[in-house]
Protein backbone atom coordinates (compact mmCIF):
# COMPACT_ATOMS: atom_id res chain seq x y z
CA UNK A 1 0.00 0.00 0.00
CA UNK A 2 3.11 2.22 0.70
CA UNK A 3 4.60 1.77 -2.57
CA UNK A 4 1.19 2.64 -4.63
CA UNK A 5 0.38 5.89 -2.17
CA UNK A 6 4.01 7.14 -3.34
CA UNK A 7 4.09 6.12 -6.93
CA UNK A 8 0.45 7.87 -6.83
CA UNK A 9 1.97 10.84 -5.17
CA UNK A 10 4.71 10.80 -7.63
CA UNK A 11 2.82 10.59 -10.33
CA UNK A 12 -0.10 13.77 -9.18
CA UNK A 13 2.91 15.95 -9.13
CA UNK A 14 4.23 14.94 -12.47
CA UNK A 15 1.30 15.76 -14.01
CA UNK A 16 0.86 18.93 -12.79
CA UNK A 17 3.78 19.46 -13.79
CA UNK A 18 2.62 18.65 -17.18
CA UNK A 19 0.04 21.30 -17.13
CA UNK A 20 2.46 23.99 -15.19
CA UNK A 21 4.68 23.73 -18.13
CA UNK A 22 2.83 23.44 -20.97
CA UNK A 23 2.85 27.56 -21.65
CA UNK A 24 6.80 27.85 -21.11
CA UNK A 25 7.11 25.05 -23.67
CA UNK A 26 4.52 25.46 -26.01
CA UNK A 27 2.66 28.85 -25.56
CA UNK A 28 -0.54 26.66 -24.81
CA UNK A 29 -2.50 26.57 -21.38
CA UNK A 30 -3.82 23.57 -22.76
CA UNK A 31 -1.84 21.44 -23.85
CA UNK A 32 -4.30 18.53 -25.01
CA UNK A 33 -5.34 21.07 -28.17
CA UNK A 34 -1.44 22.05 -29.25
CA UNK A 35 -0.06 20.89 -32.47
CA UNK A 36 3.10 20.38 -30.75
CA UNK A 37 4.19 16.76 -29.12
CA UNK A 38 4.97 17.92 -25.81
CA UNK A 39 1.83 16.85 -24.16
CA UNK A 40 2.30 13.27 -25.92
CA UNK A 41 6.00 13.63 -24.60
CA UNK A 42 5.78 14.36 -21.27
CA UNK A 43 2.92 11.87 -20.80
CA UNK A 44 5.22 9.11 -21.62
CA UNK A 45 8.32 10.91 -19.94
CA UNK A 46 6.11 11.06 -16.96
CA UNK A 47 5.15 7.66 -16.91
CA UNK A 48 8.91 6.39 -17.48
CA UNK A 49 10.21 8.59 -14.16
CA UNK A 50 7.23 7.11 -11.85
CA UNK A 51 8.15 3.90 -12.78
CA UNK A 52 11.34 3.91 -12.39
CA UNK A 53 10.77 2.85 -8.77
CA UNK A 54 9.78 -1.01 -9.64
CA UNK A 55 7.37 -1.39 -6.92
CA UNK A 56 4.96 1.53 -8.16
CA UNK A 57 1.83 -0.28 -10.67
CA UNK A 58 0.44 0.92 -13.57
CA UNK A 59 -2.73 2.07 -11.86
CA UNK A 60 -1.02 4.63 -9.85
CA UNK A 61 0.98 6.14 -12.51
CA UNK A 62 -2.35 6.67 -14.28
CA UNK A 63 -4.64 7.59 -11.45
CA UNK A 64 -2.06 9.65 -10.04
CA UNK A 65 -1.27 11.72 -13.29
CA UNK A 66 -5.21 12.08 -14.65
CA UNK A 67 -5.27 13.20 -11.13
CA UNK A 68 -2.49 16.02 -10.95
CA UNK A 69 -3.78 17.55 -14.11
CA UNK A 70 -7.29 17.72 -12.88
CA UNK A 71 -6.64 19.20 -9.61
CA UNK A 72 -4.03 21.00 -11.41
CA UNK A 73 -7.01 22.52 -14.34
CA UNK A 74 -9.94 23.31 -11.74
CA UNK A 75 -7.20 25.14 -9.34
CA UNK A 76 -5.12 27.02 -12.08
CA UNK A 77 -7.12 27.27 -15.40
CA UNK A 78 -10.29 28.98 -16.01
CA UNK A 79 -12.79 26.10 -16.51
CA UNK A 80 -15.89 26.80 -19.27
CA UNK A 81 -18.66 25.11 -20.64
CA UNK A 82 -16.07 22.38 -22.62
CA UNK A 83 -14.53 20.84 -19.13
CA UNK A 84 -15.39 17.81 -19.86
CA UNK A 85 -14.64 17.17 -23.50
CA UNK A 86 -10.99 18.43 -21.53
CA UNK A 87 -11.29 15.61 -18.67
CA UNK A 88 -12.29 13.08 -21.64
CA UNK A 89 -9.50 14.08 -23.79
CA UNK A 90 -7.23 13.73 -20.73
CA UNK A 91 -8.28 10.39 -19.56
CA UNK A 92 -7.50 9.21 -23.10
CA UNK A 93 -4.11 10.99 -23.67
CA UNK A 94 -2.80 10.25 -20.26
CA UNK A 95 -2.97 6.38 -21.17
CA UNK A 96 0.10 7.60 -22.75
CA UNK A 97 1.99 6.91 -19.56
CA UNK A 98 1.27 3.41 -20.30
CA UNK A 99 4.10 3.44 -23.02
CA UNK A 100 6.40 4.97 -20.63
CA UNK A 101 5.99 1.94 -18.22
CA UNK A 102 6.26 -0.25 -21.68
CA UNK A 103 9.50 1.26 -22.33
CA UNK A 104 10.74 0.74 -18.84
CA UNK A 105 9.93 -2.63 -19.10
CA UNK A 106 11.90 -2.88 -22.14
CA UNK A 107 15.04 -1.49 -21.32
CA UNK A 108 14.48 -3.85 -18.29
CA UNK A 109 14.59 -6.83 -20.60
CA UNK A 110 17.21 -5.63 -22.73
CA UNK A 111 19.63 -4.81 -19.88
CA UNK A 112 18.95 -8.49 -18.35
CA UNK A 113 19.73 -9.93 -21.19
CA UNK A 114 23.38 -8.62 -21.91
CA UNK A 115 23.83 -8.70 -18.14
CA UNK A 116 23.54 -12.41 -18.69
CA UNK A 117 20.79 -13.07 -15.59
CA UNK A 118 17.93 -14.55 -18.69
Amino acid sequence: MRQFLLGLFLSTLLGAAILFFSPYFIGEIEPWISDSYYYTGALVLAGFIVLIDRHASYESVFIGIMLGQAIYMFTFIPVDSLVGVALVIMAFKSLLSCVGLLLKSALINILYVIKGDA
